[in-house]
């Protein structure tokens, strides 16, 4: 199959998989409409292809993958669907209210501008070069027009959802566009690589799992428990959902060695454990209305488990090769 389908392709189709599909934002049966799979993937997909090939042409590390990812968020979130500012947005819920003021939804901000960076980008990005290995420090993207065409295609789908959209945001708009840039800029800027790597052992990858799984459990109730019973200034509850993401990022780099002690195995199994929250969240929630949840998410589930075999199968052969031929 990879030698059918190349790197790119692979980014621009399971992009959109983990930001739409598996969060159940999109069921299975919604998602193949034509157009709701044409307008994600060239959302979704071509954001993702962008972020990656910046990051590389760039010759940048994970830190600028999270800020563009950051920059993603905002973009999706806030300049096209303006679900940041818009109160009358489907998925708000209690979050409509809790955390509303001068016009924006800011703790439905800030909740998805991490969603974005984490799902939508990180974590497509770096399961795409788990399956192709060899080809994680290269370009992806060598045709120019099809270069242009992602850019196109990215943009294409602001200036379409625009002309139809009917709420303005005012000056978050301007705003917005601004913190975009910002994130891009401070992306190109920073060094490649700003945490020295530590000598330290690998980490099983169960723990990763673990990790992945509960962070978003534990994030998930930091963000909604409050909105229902409003026991909790929401400026407090913001800054105590972003110390708790800071911390499970400084817990993943204190035991993968600021990214020198894993590889693809912790890398999936952290993935893995933040898709399958949302994936058995899906079934409690998603699958009343749409009933199709409960046949896809349990295959979900045994395809993440799968390529995770798959990769564990390759990385030791790899590992034993290198030390017959040292």
């Amino acid at each position: 199959m990879k030698k059918i389908i190349p790197p790119a392709l692979a980014l621009w189709l399971v992009a959109p998989i983990f930001g739409e599909l598996f969060s159940g934002s999109a069921p299975l049966n919604e998602y193949l409409q034509p157009l709701t799979f044409l307008t994600l993937s060239l959302l979704y997909g071509c954001g993702a292809i962008i972020v990656r090939e910046l990051v590389v042409r760039w010759k940048k590390g994970w830190l600028a993958v999270l800020l563009l990812g950051l920059a993603y968020g905002i973009y999706e979130e806030g300049l096209l669907v303006q679900s940041f500012f818009d109160p009358t947005w489907m998925d708000l819920g209690q979050l409509a209210v809790y955390g509303r003021a001068l016009g924006v939804n800011w703790v439905w901000a800030e909740h998805l501008t991490i969603y974005h960076a984490l799902i939508s980008i990180a974590a497509s990005i770096a399961f795409v070069e788990a399956l192709y290995p060899d080809r994680r420090d290269a370009s992806w993207v060598d045709s120019r027009w099809w270069w242009i065409a992602n850019w196109a295609g990215f943009l294409g789908i602001y200036l379409v959802w625009e002309a139809f959209t009917t709420y303005d945001p005012g000056l978050w708009k301007l705003l917005s566009w601004l913190a975009v840039l910002l994130l891009g800029l401070l992306a190109r800027l920073l060094p490649a690589r700003v945490l020295r790597p530590a000598d330290r052992l690998p980490v099983s990858p169960a723990r990763f799992w673990w990790t992945g799984f509960l962070g978003y459990l534990l994030q998930f109730l930091l963000v909604y428990l409050p909105s229902e019973n409003g026991g909790l200034p929401f400026p407090l509850e913001m800054v105590i959902v972003l110390a708790f993401d800071l911390l499970v990022l400084w817990l993943v780099l204190r035991w993968n060695g600021n990214g020198a002690a894993w590889d693809d195995r912790q890398r999936l199994a952290l993935i893995s454990g933040a898709l399958s929250f949302f994936l058995l969240v899906g079934l409690l929630s998603v699958a009343r209305q749409s009933p199709i949840v409960y046949l896809t998410n349990p295959l979900f589930l045994l395809w993440l488990w799968w390529i995770a075999r798959q990769v564990g199968k390759r990385i030791p052969t790899a590992e034993m090769t290198v030390s017959q031929l040292a």
